[in-house]
């Protein structure tokens, strides 16, 4: 039997550059086919992936809603290359028994890595010395910069307590006089492995000099934190976000940082990407930026085709994926629980 793999949006657009997924269907008949330019709105997914066994995507923004899940005739997979669901109706999916599936464990190091190095950066203000200097200034730039306090002075709130939001907290314990959480599916016993207390969300704003955002972006958490939770912060506060632009009521962060409400910010993502040309953000000395570079490694990337071409081959061979997003799916196919399987590079 011939199973066609459908590829939408592909971060790779040769056969040849997807050679380890490939290994993982030896012994299969997968005719792959590399959709080019990209497949990025329903009628462009259906027109080329109606028929279709498994539908790879990349985009952030790719539109697996009722349209297209009622339209994809025979599918079984939609495998994700990536960690968030943003544009995906997990619902829709479930309605129409296909298994929707993502990295669940992707780049979690490499994003525990920047937000550390953003929250360094932003507490040492490093960014806008570095703008300095290179602008040819010294002394210059003292009188720009806010105070700088000794970090294990301080207290730093994380919103979001799961993979990532953990190791943050692995990274930060050293530096750190205290680290706190909100999360209300935190796990008080994994809390306490690492030190953390969990709090409510009103004192963690309140109190601490940190707040970093690990939570995904569902209808639940769009808008999170906004005018309200905002001007709760210290005046000293730096906040960072590298979970989901949409998590922010952008305009009302743009509001906070404008009238000094908070000491400064460090981003890695944003409502709309890329950012306008004339975004507000972009002037604002006290922000730190970053083009939604946090998940990037070689590792990483490496691991996202090892854990593709694993979930692949398992619903071709009769197997749940790894990782399944709708677990309460009744697949078009009879599948066994997915087997053991640890990929390259993992967390676990």
């Amino acid at each position: 039997m011939t199973w066609k793999v459908v590829y939408i949006d592909p971060w790779r657009k040769s056969d040849e550059q997807l050679a380890i997924e490939r290994t993982y269907w030896d012994g299969l008949d997968v005719d792959l086919v590399i959709v080019d330019p990209p497949a990025r709105t329903e009628q462009e997914i259906l027109a080329v992936a109606h028929d279709a066994d498994v539908v790879l995507f990349a985009g952030q923004y790719t539109p697996f809603n009722e349209t297209v899940f009622a339209g994809l005739e025979k599918c079984l997979l939609v495998q994700r290359y990536g960690i968030g669901m943003d544009s995906v109706d997990p619902e829709a999916a479930t309605r129409h028994n296909i298994i929707v599936s993502n990295l669940a464990v992707f780049c979690v190091h490499e994003v525990a890595d920047q937000t550390a190095a953003l929250i360094y950066g932003a507490a040492r203000q490093i960014a806008l010395c570095d703008r300095a200097l290179h602008q040819g200034q010294w002394a210059e730039i003292r009188p720009r910069m806010k105070p700088v306090h000794r970090m294990n002075q301080q207290t730093l709130g994380l919103i979001g307590f799961g993979r990532i939001g953990k190791e943050v907290a692995r990274r930060m314990r050293p530096a750190m006089h205290r680290i706190v959480a909100h999360d209300p599916w935190a796990n008080a016993e994994d809390a306490a492995a690492l030190d953390v207390e969990l709090w409510d969300l009103p004192s963690v704003l309140q109190v601490c000099d940190y707040i970093s955002v690990h939570v995904p972006l569902s209808p639940a958490t769009r808008g999170l934190i906004g005018w309200d939770e905002l001007k709760k912060m210290k005046r000293s506060a730096l906040f960072i976000n590298t979970s989901r632009g949409g998590v922010i009521n952008e305009p009302d962060l743009i509001r906070v940082l404008q009238e000094d409400r908070i000491a400064g910010a460090a981003l890695d993502v944003f409502e709309e990407e890329p950012m306008p040309a004339d975004h507000p953000f972009r002037t604002m000395e006290q922000v730190t930026l970053t083009p939604h570079t946090s998940g990037g490694s070689v590792h990483s990337h490496i691991e996202a085709q090892h854990t593709v071409g694993q979930a692949v081959s398992n619903v071709l061979r009769g197997f749940l994926p790894p990782h399944v997003f709708n677990p309460g799916v009744t697949p078009r196919a009879d599948l066994k629980p997915a087997p053991d399987w640890t990929p390259p590079f993992s967390i676990d």
